[in-house]
C-alpha cells in the first residue's frame, strides 16, 4: 500500500514538472512574439516602404488609411469616376476617412506658381436635379453663405465625361460639385482654379456671380453683386446690385450687348427710376468700373467712352449723396489710365508704347477736374 502511494506521488511530481516547463515555454514564446510585434509596430510608425516609393499606415478600421508618397511622380487623383491629372503639382499624402478622401499636394521642384501647396478633399454625394440657375445658386449658397464667387458650367460635352460643374468660392476654400451622367462628387479645396485640372477641353462658363467690395475713403465700402450671363459662350448681359455702405442706398445696373457688339448700360435706383443710360464699344473688362475717384466715401463710376489703340478714353460719374444720383464730371483733358490720390488724379496718356505725359488733375469742385501740371515720361 505504501509503495503504491509513493508511486502516485512520484508520477504527480513528474507531471507537475512537465506542465511547468510547458507553461514556461509558452511564456517565453508569447514574450518573444510580443517583443517582435512591438518592434514591427515601432518600425511601422517610421514608414512602410513599397516598390512605388510610398508608405502606408493602416488603422484597425480597414476603411481608414494614410499613404505618403516619397517622390514627385504621383500626379493623378482617382475617386470613383473622378480623375484629376496635375501638371505642376504632385501628391504628398492620400488620407481616407470613412466616406471622404483627402489629398495633400505640393508644387513640383523647379516650378514657380503663386500657390505652392494645395489640399483637395473628395466625397460622393447624391446627384441633384436643378431646374434653373436660381435653384443651383440656392443650393450652392447653402454650402457657402458668405461666398465671393459662383461659376456654373452646364451641359458640358467634355472628354472627361463631366456633364456639369458648379463652383462656389469662399474667403479661404472653394467647393466644386462635379457631375457625371450617373454620379456626383463634392470637392473642397484651398486651390481656386481646380476646374483647369478637371476639364479635358476648354470651356466657357454659362453663369457667373461675383461679390465685390470697393474700398472707399474713410474706411467706407461699396458692396457690388455682379451677375454675368453667357449665351453660347458669348456674353449676354451683366446685372449689378450696388449698395453704398455709407448710407446703405441701393442701385441696380444692367450692361447688355447687341449683335453689333455695342454695350448699353442702364442704371436705376431702388424705386426703378432710370438714372443713367450709356453706350459704347470695346472690351468688356474695360467698359465699366466702380471706384471712389474723389475720395468722399462713395463708389463712383468710370465708363469707357471711346476705346483706343494706345489710350482708352473714359468719362466719370461721381455719386452725389444729396441728389441720390451720379453726376458727370467735367474735364477738358482726355481721361485715360489714372491713379487716385486724396485730392487729385494722376492721369497717364501714351504717345507711344515707351513714352507719354503724366497730368496732375485736381478737383476744382465736386464735379470738375482741372489740369495743374503736365510732365513728359519715358519708359527705361
Amino acid at each position: 500500500m505504501k509503495r503504491n502511494v509513493l508511486r502516485i506521488i512520484i508520477v504527480a511530481v513528474l507531471m507537475l514538472t512537465g506542465c511547468s516547463d510547458a507553461v514556461t515555454d509558452m511564456q517565453v514564446s508569447t514574450s518573444t512574439i510580443t517583443n517582435e510585434a512591438k518592434d514591427i509596430s515601432r518600425d511601422s510608425n517610421i514608414e512602410h516602404v513599397s516598390a512605388s516609393s510610398n508608405s502606408l499606415s493602416q488603422s484597425n478600421n480597414p476603411s481608414n488609411y494614410v499613404k505618403t508618397y516619397k517622390d514627385e511622380t504621383h500626379k493623378e487623383i482617382k475617386y470613383g469616376k473622378l480623375l484629376i491629372n496635375f501638371d505642376d503639382y504632385h501628391i504628398v499624402t492620400d488620407t481616407l476617412n470613412d466616406d471622404e478622401e483627402i489629398f495633400k499636394c505640393a508644387i513640383d521642384t523647379g516650378k514657380v506658381l503663386s500657390e505652392t501647396n494645395m489640399t483637395v478633399s473628395i466625397r460622393e454625394i447624391k446627384k441633384q436635379n436643378f431646374y434653373d440657375k436660381e435653384s443651383i445658386i440656392k443650393y450652392l449658397t447653402k454650402i457657402s453663405p458668405n461666398f465671393e464667387k459662383i461659376m456654373i458650367y452646364n451641359n458640358v460635352n467634355d472628354d472627361s465625361a463631366i456633364t456639369s460643374l458648379y463652383i462656389i468660392t469662399g474667403e479661404k476654400l472653394s467647393n466644386y460639385i462635379v457631375c457625371y451622367e450617373d454620379a456626383c462628387y463634392l470637392l473642397e479645396s484651398d486651390y481656386r482654379n481646380l476646374d483647369s485640372y478637371l476639364f479635358k477641353n476648354d470651356h466657357e462658363v454659362n453663369y457667373e456671380v461675383k461679390i465685390l467690395e470697393i474700398e472707399c475713403a474713410n474706411s467706407y465700402k461699396a458692396h457690388i453683386k455682379e451677375t454675368i450671363t453667357y449665351n453660347k459662350d458669348e456674353l449676354e448681359n451683366v446685372e449689378y446690385e450696388i449698395i453704398q455702405d455709407k448710407e446703405e442706398t441701393k442701385y441696380i445696373g444692367e450692361l447688355s450687348i447687341d449683335k453689333k457688339y455695342q454695350y448699353q448700360f442702364i442704371l436705376k435706383n431702388d424705386k426703378g427710376e432710370k438714372l443713367l443710360t450709356l453706350s459704347t464699344y470695346g472690351e468688356f473688362y474695360d467698359v465699366i468700373k466702380f471706384l471712389d475717384v474723389n475720395m468722399d466715401g462713395y463708389a463712383d463710376i468710370r465708363f469707357l467712352e471711346e476705346p483706343g489703340t494706345l489710350n482708352n478714353e473714359y468719362i466719370l460719374y461721381v455719386y452725389d449723396d444729396s441728389a441720390k444720383n451720379f453726376i458727370k464730371v467735367k474735364c477738358d483733358e482726355m481721361l485715360s489710365e489714372f491713379d487716385v490720390h486724396d485730392d487729385y488724379l494722376l492721369n497717364y496718356q501714351k504717345d507711344n508704347a515707351d513714352s507719354g505725359v503724366i497730368q496732375k488733375l485736381t478737383w476744382e469742385n465736386k464735379y470738375t477736374l482741372v489740369k495743374v501740371l503736365e510732365e513728359q515720361y519715358n519708359v527705361d
